[in-house]
């Protein structure tokens, strides 16, 4: 009668203990992602892939502290994901395989816990600023060049216009987030607008009308 208990409750630990690892599990067949990193230029979020064949990763994120299931989830194809963070917020990262119907997902892993140290969420540059050089005082132009609030990672699209409202698109600013403008009449008030491209290239809404001029 003892040697049947302890049976038993070995059996019963098993099933309890060793969800997603007994190789007697369907799950285990989905193996769940390891080596979890996270590199702070981009806000991206790395794991190992520890099973083959179809399936796609699940991210889910949040503040730091929530629960899983109240988070913000993400689907990729990849064994990464660059996150939609804001600067000095903290966050707990989870991911976890989603290896279709028939092996199902596998266990979460995580959390990791970050702290954001560039902001990579979609929104508009908030200020913009410029600095103007002419060849001389008797020049009929000046040059300009600008810069505005950027996280050093994305792109953004640039435009300088006579008119107030917002263009419809703008040119790519690819090198130093500055752009410069060659050849400005001194005698002609310009606008500057700047929007951010997006992780999904989407945009943000446009900053401006930043007011550009010699006087």
């Amino acid at each position: 009668m003892k040697r049947l208990i302890s049976i038993v409750l070995f059996f019963g630990l098993c099933t309890a203990g060793c969800i997603g690892d007994s190789p007697y599990d369907p799950q285990a067949k989905c193996g769940t992602p390891t080596n979890l990193n996270f590199e702070k230029g981009n806000n991206s979020f790395s794991w190992n892939i520890n099973s083959s064949g179809e399936g796609h990763y699940e991210v889910q994120y949040g503040e730091h502290g929530f629960s899983l299931g109240n988070g913000t989830t993400v689907i990729t194809n990849s064994n990464f994901y660059n996150l939609p963070l804001y600067k000095n917020n903290k966050y707990d990262l989870y991911v976890r395989k989603n290896c279709g119907t028939a092996n199902g997902r596998s266990n979460w892993a995580g959390p990791v816990t970050v702290l954001a140290s560039n902001t990579t969420t979609c929104v508009k540059p908030g200020y913009a600023t410029y600095s103007k050089t002419t060849s001389s005082t008797y020049s009929s132009t000046f040059d300009a060049t600008v810069s505005w609030e950027n996280d050093g990672i994305s792109l953004y699209e640039t435009v300088l216009t006579t008119s107030s409202a917002p263009p419809a698109s703008g040119e790519l600013a690819m090198t130093g987030q500055k752009a410069i403008y060659i050849g400005l009449s001194k005698t002609v008030n310009y606008n500057f607008f700047v929007r951010k491209r997006c992780a999904d290239n989407t945009f943000s809404d446009f900053y401006g009308p930043y007011p550009i001029r010699w006087n």
